[in-house]
């Protein structure tokens, strides 16, 4: 009997250490893929907004990474490198359910917008909990929170459609 206990927490334990090398998170352009555990993202250069939630229609402070700073860590022509054939490359972030949405890719540079986008991985303190986390995107001041998506896996840079030729008149 002693031997099965010992057993099934040496399982548990196994288990529990599979679940933390998970990546927690995937940042990724044509160029480069980051995988980031739990214990990575939170050793990230820390940000922190405080945006009223579209749900809840409550004000909370939340903390995380901005995306802006993921971007750049895979790559991303962000500031005086964002103009020409970049501003035509999207940002799609997934979730763990499936959900997916594409964002323009100078939504998050600093240079094109007063707002800091940042996945979240606490409110008001708290780590954040439930069908919200472990990961949230936060987008301030979006009147729907169609775009908050949710325990976020992935953040991949694309070129949604191949290249926009210049039209011609």
């Amino acid at each position: 009997m002693p031997r099965a206990i010992l057993l099934a927490a040496l399982a548990l334990l196994a288990a529990a250490a599979v679940r933390a090398a998970e990546p927690a998170l995937t940042v990724s352009s044509p160029q480069k893929t980051l995988l980031l555990s739990a214990d990575d993202f939170g050793r990230l250069l820390r940000t922190e907004v405080v945006a009223t939630d579209p749900h809840e229609k409550a004000s909370h402070r939340y903390s995380g990474v901005a995306v802006r700073d993921l971007l750049a860590s895979v790559g991303a022509p962000l500031a005086d490198k964002l103009r020409g054939p970049a501003l035509q490359l999207a940002v799609l972030v997934r979730s763990l359910d499936g959900y997916a949405v594409l964002y323009a890719l100078p939504e998050f540079d600093e240079s094109f917008s007063y707002r800091t986008i940042i996945v979240a991985d606490r409110i008001d303190g708290a780590p954040i909990a439930g069908k919200a986390g472990p990961l949230r995107i936060i987008v301030p001041g979006d009147k729907h929170a169609a775009r908050w998506i949710r325990m976020v896996k992935s953040i991949e840079i694309i070129q949604p459609a191949g290249p926009i030729a210049p039209r011609t008149r």
